[in-house]
């Protein structure tokens, strides 16, 4: 089996060869194909198959196909599961600064970072970075903060507070840009509430178009 581009970019923990997938005695044993099951960086099982352990991890990197490699066995839930840890186990490389700050801030609880472990199959980035956001996209639709929760970070720490209800990374210059123009935590539940996909900088903007209309008097 030739190596095709590797749809599964993660370490493999142990690898342990089954029986044969077709029965046959007339085949030599170099040509005999075998299932072979796999646990993941995840510690999640995989079943797959291969004429040896070298093609059966070629296959595996392939991917799931639903029939000949698939997960046999979810991970477990690990309560003490950390962002950092995640982000390992994943194998994100140091230079995708922008899945790892995603991560971060969106995977924010250990129920959400479990959660993920859960609905990922293939580990690779692209289909990290839109399970990634699908997830954002759930979450910010039916999973916002309370309106008293933000109201209360937002008083304490308000970069933070936007960061955490609008899911996305914000500086403080962002900030500043915000609270020049009259944005305050009542005006980002107002525009949450009739837009939650709504991302900061629109946010601003439709701040400083207001602002502007008072302005100018209408």
């Amino acid at each position: 089996m030739t190596k095709t581009e590797v749809a599964n970019n993660q370490a493999i923990i142990d690898i342990v060869r089954m029986n044969q997938v077709w029965d046959s005695e007339e085949e030599a044993a170099d040509t005999e194909l075998h299932f072979y099951h796999i646990t993941d960086a995840l510690n999640r099982k995989w079943q797959t198959i291969g004429l040896n352990v070298s093609d059966a991890i070629q296959v595996f990197e392939q991917g799931n196909d639903g029939e000949w490699t698939k997960i046999i066995k979810p991970a477990p839930y690990n309560p003490g599961l950390s962002t950092n840890d995640l982000i390992n186990m994943l194998n994100v490389s140091p230079e995708a600064t922008g899945i790892r700050n995603d991560m971060q801030i969106i995977l924010n609880t250990v129920e959400r970072r479990n959660s993920f472990i859960s609905r990922i199959i293939n580990v690779n980035g692209e289909d990290t970075f839109l399970l990634l956001h699908q997830m954002k996209d759930e979450y910010l639709q039916h999973n916002q903060l309370t309106d008293k929760q933000f109201i209360q970070l937002y008083a304490v720490n308000p970069v933070e507070a936007l960061s955490m209800y609008f899911l996305q990374s914000i500086d403080i210059i962002a900030y500043w840009e915000w609270r020049d123009a009259e944005g305050t935590a009542e005006k980002a539940i107002q525009y949450k509430r009739e837009e939650p996909l709504m991302p900061f900088i629109q946010a601003i903007e439709r701040a400083e178009d207001e602002a502007m209309d008072i302005v100018s008097g209408y």
